[in-house]
């Protein structure tokens, strides 16, 4: 197979003015049919991967929160990016190259930002509704001259106002308040005093309340014997052999069940993380 020869860096800035980064197609198609561990396939993933530096880098400065944190947002993308171009295949590449590869460096730093980002754990769903909340009330605020009330952001966005309630609270996890800071404005509201001192002492169930809802959507996927015996296990607090000798099967038959079940449900919740 013979290798395309490369555009020198004034042809490809030249190209790139006029078609984006369709000048790279060739070269992809190219990379696409090369064998795995060649050299001419490693030739061209180190060239297409250094042309498509630039897409990374102006979308890193468009996700960057306030402009902080662009160099790992940026890193986020350039991972994006390497996995796009490992599994580019011309016959989907309709769009061209960035209908190709936008997506999935925006779905990198978008999953690195949404795990990173945020100093309290909170749930995907509420952390997605209150990115859009954010962004829904500086719109408005815009519009308004003044701060929309949970009632207004709940009409624009067709949510429930106990959403956007929520969703505001969450909103002010996104950065954590020291420990050593002092707690309350007056005497009687313990100023002076940190406000670690006044906490109380850590709830063991805190850390599976966040998994909660994950955890029954999981559930009612199951199959409807294995959820009937993990019902009877853990909830009905019943021994193997009184669920094997009421579903008819054999004690090692359900410790088998249970065990397959468990397995399931521990990967599902690893994949939400």
């Amino acid at each position: 197979m013979r290798t395309a020869t490369r555009p020198s860096p004034t042809q490809s800035t030249a190209r790139e003015g006029r078609t984006g980064y369709d000048h790279l197609i060739p070269h992809l198609e190219q990379l696409a049919e090369a064998p795995e561990g060649s050299s001419t396939r490693r030739d061209l993933r180190d060239y297409v991967i250094r042309e498509l530096q630039p897409l990374v880098r102006n979308l890193s400065r468009r996700f960057a929160p306030g402009g902080r944190g662009i160099e790992d947002v940026e890193q986020a993308g350039m991972l994006g990016l390497v996995k796009a171009v490992d599994r580019y295949d011309p016959a989907s590449a309709s769009g061209g190259p960035l209908g190709f590869f936008v997506p999935s460096v925006r779905g990198e730093m978008k999953r690195y930002l949404r795990d990173h980002s945020w100093s309290v754990r909170v749930p995907r769903d509420l952390k997605e509704l209150a990115v859009t909340v954010q962004r829904t009330a500086d719109t408005l605020g815009q519009e308004l001259g003044r701060a929309p009330r949970p009632s207004e952001l709940a009409r624009e966005l067709n949510v429930g106002v106990d959403q956007i309630v929520d969703a505001l609270g969450a909103l002010d996890s996104h950065r954590a308040r020291s420990l050593d800071a002092p707690a309350g404005d007056g005497a009687e509201s313990g100023d002076g005093i940190p406000l670690g001192e006044q906490m109380g002492d850590d709830d063991p169930d805190l850390d599976l309340a966040a998994h909660r809802g994950e955890m029954n959507a999981l559930i009612r996927e199951l199959p409807e014997r294995e959820r009937t015996i993990l019902m009877m296990r853990f909830y009905g607090d019943r021994t193997q052999s009184s669920i094997a000798t009421e579903m008819g099967i054999s004690q090692m038959h359900v410790s088998r069940l249970l065990s397959r079940t468990l397995a399931r449900l521990r990967e599902g919740l690893a994949e939400q993380d």
